[in-house]
């Protein structure tokens, strides 16, 4: 907490922090990912995909943290562009299932390269600091959403 702050306004200026970081990362990406023709969530998702095949779309959103309607969407146009390919689910009429094609499959490996020198020189630089803050975040994240563990935590009078 800086000196002169209140820590309700450390808060405040942590959580401006967090919105801020998305965007920038995502520009960072977006860089690296134009090159090989896709955005940023077109490539989070292939190779989300790639990882976890065949995967429903409710799976596939919830691996994306995706907002309501964005992932159905999102598979359209991946399967427009020959990159997904969606199957009736055979345990489960009204789900689909769905898997990479051929060339979605390369798209993703493309996209894993293409991450790959950014992903590295952030770790070369703040690896112990990245570590760390990811630990808090899941932590943060957790009593935010109101998880088991973390109830007493939101609940206990200051």
């Amino acid at each position: 907490m800086s000196q002169n702050a209140s820590p309700s306004a450390d808060a405040i200026e942590f959580a401006y922090e967090v919105k801020a970081l998305v965007p920038a990362l995502n520009a960072a990406l977006a860089e690296v990912f134009h090159p090989i023709g896709l955005s940023c969530v077109q490539a989070d998702a292939l190779m989300a995909l790639e990882e976890r095949q065949p995967a429903t779309l409710s799976g596939l959103a919830q691996h994306l943290v995706a907002e309501s309607g964005h992932p159905s969407r999102l598979v359209s146009r991946l399967e427009a562009m020959g990159l997904v390919r969606r199957e009736g689910s055979p345990h489960d009429g009204r789900a689909s299932l769905l898997t990479l094609t051929a060339e979605g499959a390369a798209k993703a490996a493309a996209a894993r390269r293409s991450r790959e020198p950014l992903a590295h020189d952030l770790a070369a630089r703040h690896g112990d600091v990245l570590r760390r803050i990811t630990a808090e975040l899941r932590m943060l994240r957790g009593e935010l959403e109101g998880s088991r563990e973390a109830r007493p935590l939101l609940s206990a009078a200051p």
